[in-house]
This record gives structure tokens, C-alpha cells and sequence, in this order.
């Protein structure tokens, strides 16, 4: 399977622009012929939204951007689209939406993956906003059986990262219900040193589960968060395939049966990535 990695910049509430970098991110892979196109966590609305996300009227205008993808899906018949969006829950209570990810091909909605783990440390306060998926199932695309999971729910490894405890894993579940590709949409801030830990996650995963694993990351600055972008694709014993560069927009097209290279991965010195996520933040 190829698959295009979509490390882009959306713009918190700009519905339209955001949607117009999809429409142009479709037509600049399309000679590459992917079978799936991949993008960030919520990159239809920006993340984090924050309270446009109580706007009836906001979230009216992100169905209507959903059925505007679905319409674009058809141009590219060939390719189907993993995007990140908030969808309504159809639950009688609770905060109405899901931070999901949406799988679209040949103009049809396939399936949608509610976030499971909802983060509320540091900067993040999900639970404000969102519903938690209480399920993970699979979803059959082409050749391939796809684990979706969003950010956080790839965080469950208490060896690498022991805060929060959660007592779910999704990618574990995924894993064990046979999946042969996971994919995490993410935006997930820069800190110093972040990098190299989620580096460790993604090939934790991957080489516990002998699966490969594509991590896709926005880039950019919106209010105090920074997002380093450092997307990765990684093969079953997780090798990295790529490591996308830092606080940079960029596409890339890969197959996920290219085996990795062992020990091909450098972290950015630290100093560096301070200088740069200071000159991205003021830029």
C-alpha cells in the first residue's frame, strides 16, 4: 500500500482554507497514485479549537466541509482520505461531539474513530469539549486491515511516558483484533526533548506489535502551543521508513511494505529545536 503523509498547518476556525489545503494536497500527490492520503488530528477546525467547538453554528459549517470532502473524494477515486474532524456523537447526553477520524473514499464516509483517551495534563482539556469513544474496531481498506486511533490514545506506555495511567490501550486492542497498519493522527505539542519520546512510542508499538506504524503530526504555532510537525512512518519492527523534518510543512508518499532502515534516526539537538520552535512561535 502507498500512503501519503499530509504534515500541514491548518488555521484554528479557517474551515475553508483548511479544507482548500486538502483540495491541494490531493491534487499535488495525485501523480504519486496513493491509496490512502493521511492528515492531522481535528485539521479541519485547528487544533485546539478551544470554545468554537459550542458553536451549533460552527459545527453546522464542519458537516457541511465533511460533505464537501466527500464530493472532492470522487475526483480521486483511486485514493481514500484519513482526516481529522469533530462529529456529533449522536449520544441523548453528555458534550454532544467526538474528536474522530474519518476514513473517505469514492465519496462515502467508510468509518469514523472516535479519540478513546482524552488527555486533560498540561495544556489539554479534551473531556471540556469531547466525548471518549468506548470502542476501537477495524476497518478493511483495500488489501489492509486499519487500526485508526487518534493522538493521545497512542500515549498508553507507561515505560515511556507514565502520566497519565490509563487502563485501556487502544493500539494494544487493535493489535489483538488483527490489524496489519495503525495509524495515529495526532497534534501534539512541542517540548523540549518530545521529539525523541515519541519516537520511542511509535517504535515501541510497532516492534511490540510487529506492525507498521504511521504517525502524522501537524506542524505550526496557534496561541502558546507549538507543533514540531516529526511525522514518522515506521515498518513492523520498527525501523523508521521516514522521519519528517521539523517545523516545516511536507508531503510525502511511502510504501508500507518498504522496510525501515535500523538506527537511520537522529533526533534534532535540543538547542536547535528550542531556536527553531522559537523562531516558528514568532514567525
Amino acid at each position: 500500500m502507498k500512503v501519503t503523509l499530509a504534515q500541514l498547518n491548518p488555521t484554528v476556525g479557517d474551515i475553508q482554507g483548511n479544507l482548500a489545503k486538502v483540495e491541494q494536497t490531493l491534487s499535488l500527490c495525485r501523480k504519486d497514485s496513493p491509496d490512502l492520503v493521511i492528515f492531522p488530528e481535528l485539521f479541519l477546525v485547528g487544533y485546539p479549537p478551544r470554545d468554537l467547538l459550542e458553536r451549533p453554528s460552527f459545527i453546522a459549517m464542519v458537516q457541511q466541509a465533511v460533505e464537501k470532502l466527500l464530493e472532492v473524494s470522487q475526483q480521486y477515486d483511486q485514493s481514500g482520505i484519513i482526516i481529522g474532524a469533530p462529529q456529533p456523537s449522536h449520544q441523548p447526553s453528555g458534550k454532544g461531539l467526538h474528536n474522530s477520524a474519518l476514513l473517505i473514499y469514492q465519496g462515502e464516509l467508510l468509518f469514523s474513530q472516535a479519540k478513546s483517551l482524552l488527555p486533560t495534563y498540561d495544556v489539554f482539556d479534551e473531556p471540556r469539549y469531547f466525548e471518549p469513544g468506548t470502542e476501537d474496531p477495524l476497518v478493511r481498506f483495500k488489501d489492509n486491515t486499519l487500526g485508526i486511533s487518534v493522538c493521545e490514545d497512542a500515549w498508553n506506555d507507561p515505560a515511556l511516558w507514565p502520566r497519565p495511567s490509563y487502563s485501556y490501550d487502544p493500539i494494544e486492542v487493535m493489535a489483538k483484533n488483527g490489524a496489519d497498519l495503525i495509524i495515529n493522527i495526532a497534534a501534539s505539542p512541542f517540548h523540549r526533548g518530545k521529539e525523541r519520546l515519541r519516537y520511542n512510542i511509535v517504535q515501541s508499538h510497532a516492534s511490540k506489535h510487529q506492525i507498521p506504524f504511521l504517525f502524522v503530526n501537524q506542524v505550526g504555532a496557534n496561541d502558546e502551543l507549538i507543533f514540531d510537525g516529526r511525522s514518522i512512518g515506521a515498518d513492523g519492527d520498527g525501523n523508521p521508513i521516514v522521519v519528517f523534518p521539523s517545523f516545516q510543512e511536507h508531503v510525502q508518499t511511502i510504501s508500507i511494505d518498504q522496510a525501515g532502515v535500523p538506527s537511520s534516526y537522529q533526533p534534532q539537538e535540543e538547542i536547535e529545536s528550542v531556536y527553531q520552535a522559537l523562531v516558528l512561535g514568532v514567525r
